[in-house]
């Protein structure tokens, strides 16, 4: 079957996730910090899913991200790209013609040792009998992901690949810089995960060498793929019942990894990690949202050296939670899965979770909460860390400034493909038109959300957000502070974001630009909603709380215009008109400070105007607070 029916069919029936329950860390031992969360995706109001980022090594203010997209102009979904130069305020968006063309999915991004930025993502080739089969290409970029240059296409045309997982050897072992891609496909009415590997930089690749076989009685998936210190391959995968005379039984989905220790030639028997159990209740399960589990290692710190961690949702205890276990001997033996965040409301669901650890060891751990939503619908962003390699976790934090509507209208919104299915004797009627939309295939944002950690130890969420009623992509920057930790190690401690010593308030309109995020209508069509962020252009930092005021309207000369004066119906001051204010203190992140180049988070203006065609200028001034001596 093509690689897009393949796609949806298996994950209908094999969504996966889990939690755990862990202790609150030691108080007063580290803290977490959340700053503004800035909007990714700028290239229009269509559904961004299946979300991927990764930080290049070489320079932490360069990351790429990726996203499966409603754009095609014959319907269906491609992949982008997104690159940002700057740590995240401002990202350019990439279109590959081969998606655009054949369609695309399961979008992976990573970075090499050198800072080589590699794309990768399912698309359409034929064989030679003329059918249609789902093949891998891989992308490469020397310029941090801005400009790509033209696709190696991996895999043989016998068989279509779906769910591609990508990671790149960054230790100093003999395997250094190998590119290694894993893709599930069937073989002879097997499901078979085989991994792909390149020595050249990912020009070009051989394989797939099977890693793990289903062996025709079960199916199975492959998770993402980790590098140990030593340059060992762990590929972690995940079994179901892919019969239907078997589902009906509910049965645990077995969670698995094989390892590689000479480059990906050749892989050890499976070993067993857990077991992510499911519910009958249909319902709970579709509103749930799912996720696949998720893994990670400790490469690079000294205490917690190759300690292995996985996430995934599970409902062992009722609604859906997020468990966690973790390895420290590589995975001979895990810890009894526990829910991640023990703080959790009973009535909240917990799904879609992301797992990575920064070069200190910190774990950071992502998922999607219901906790803050009254009728269980909408979702957040939720982080939490551990700083003791997994023992415990510190309490969780909400990321995201706004919940997500996943049902919203652009998410509702159908897309038409055409198709044939003369390749697939099992299917009835040889032509076809399918309707999907992001809420029918991807209401969770897709099967996997992003997170990484830069070079600085910055962990960066990278999330389906629908506060708008689309998905689009948000991403943050969240430092796990740990009280003392310099000073154990004879280091200077790391300087305060805020300035000690007294501050004054001061005109700071010309230290400050605006940046508009797009703009909407209410029903009506004439109150507008109006999402505006603050950019300090300056060198100095400026503290909160930052004001902006608007001193007046009127456009051309003099008042001209005045008459067509809107009502603000959200000022901070309660104003409507002359003298209203917008108070940025709660879009500042939680250090309340906005860094020079710094991007603030979004505050949304309403305006009710009298004639959208005559909107007149807003005149406006800002004020923040600034050291006493600047």
């Amino acid at each position: 079957m093509s690689w897009a029916l393949f796609s949806f069919r298996f994950c209908c029936f094999a969504l996966f996730s889990v939690c755990m329950t862990a202790n609150s860390a030691p108080e007063n031992s580290a803290k977490i910090s959340v700053g503004p969360d800035m909007l990714v995706s700028r290239d229009g109001d269509f559904p961004h899913v299946e979300l991927m980022v990764a930080s290049n090594p070489r320079n932490p203010k360069n990351l790429l991200g990726a996203a499966i997209t409603m754009t095609r102009p014959e319907g269906g979904p491609a992949c982008r790209t997104y690159a940002s130069l700057d740590g995240g305020n401002t990202w350019r968006e990439s279109q590959f013609q081969e998606q655009v063309e054949w369609g695309g999915a399961d979008p992976q991004v990573a970075f090499g040792a050198h800072g080589t930025a590699y794309f990768a993502g399912l698309g359409n080739q034929k064989n030679e009998q003329g059918n249609s089969r789902g093949a891998i290409s891989v992308y490469r970029s020397e310029d941090g992901g801005i400009t790509w240059g033209k696709p190696a296409n991996i895999g043989e045309l016998t068989s279509s690949y779906d769910h591609e997982q990508m990671a790149v050897d960054l230790t100093y072992g003999k395997f250094a810089g190998r590119v290694y891609m894993s893709a599930l496909y069937n073989r002879l009415s097997h499901y078979v995960v085989g991994v792909f590997r390149s020595e050249d930089d990912g020009r070009t690749f051989t394989g797939p060498v099977d890693a793990a076989d289903g062996g025709g009685t079960l199916g199975i998936n492959g998770e993402n793929l980790l590098v140990l210190s030593d340059g060992t391959l762990f590929v972690p995968y995940a079994d179901f019942d892919f019969k239907p005379e078997n589902r009906k039984n509910n049965r645990p989905s077995g969670l698995w990894f094989v390892a590689s220790t000479d480059g990906g030639v050749s892989f050890s028997p499976p070993k067993k990690i857990a077991e992510q159990k499911f519910t009958l209740d249909e319902e709970e399960e579709m509103n749930a949202g799912g996720g696949f589990p998720e893994y990670a290692v400790d490469n690079q710190s000294k205490n917690f050296r190759d300690h292995l961690y996985v996430v995934w949702n599970d409902f062992r205890f009722g609604k859906s939670r997020i468990l966690f276990s973790m390895s420290g001997d590589r995975g001979d033996n895990w810890t009894e899965p526990r829910l991640l965040d023990a703080a959790v409301p009973p009535s909240a669901r917990q799904f879609q979770p992301a797992i990575t650890v920064n070069s200190e060891g910190v774990v950071g751990a992502t998922w999607f909460d219901t906790r803050n939503s009254t009728d269980g619908e909408q979702y957040d962003e939720y982080f939490a860390a551990s700083i003791d390699g997994g023992k415990t976790f510190l309490p969780s934090v909400r990321v995201s400034s706004r919940s997500s509507i996943p049902n919203g209208l652009g998410n509702l919104t159908l897309t038409a493909m055409a198709w044939s299915a003369r390749s697939m004797p099992d299917l009835k009627g040889p032509h076809r038109i399918t309707l999907v939309s992001a809420g029918s295939r991807w209401l969770n944002g897709g099967d996997y959300m992003g997170l990484t950690t830069d070079a600085a130890g910055v962990f960066r969420p990278f999330w389906a957000d629908s506060r708008t009623g689309t998905f689009q992509i948000r991403t943050a920057m969240v430092r796990v502070e740990i009280a003392h930790a310099s000073a154990e190690k004879g280091e200077e401690p790391r300087p305060a974001v805020i300035a000690e010593g007294p501050k004054v308030k001061s005109d700071v309109t010309d230290q400050i630009d605006f940046v508009f995020d797009p703009t909407s209508f209410k029903s009506s069509g004439t109150e507008l909603e109006l999402p505006v962020r603050l950019k300090n252009i300056s060198r100095h930092t400026i503290y909160g709380p930052i004001t902006v005021k608007i001193d007046g309207f009127g456009s051309g000369m003099g008042d001209m215009g005045k008459e067509f004066t809107p009502t603000i119906l959200n000022a901070t001051n309660g104003k409507s008109q002359d003298g209203a204010t917008f108070e940025y203190s709660h879009a500042l992140g939680s250090e309340g400070v906005l860094a020079p180049s710094g991007v603030s988070g979004e505050m949304v203006w309403r305006l009710k105007l009298v004639n959208p065609k005559r909107v007149p200028d807003m005149h406006f001034s800002v004020e923040g607070f600034v050291p006493a001596h600047e």
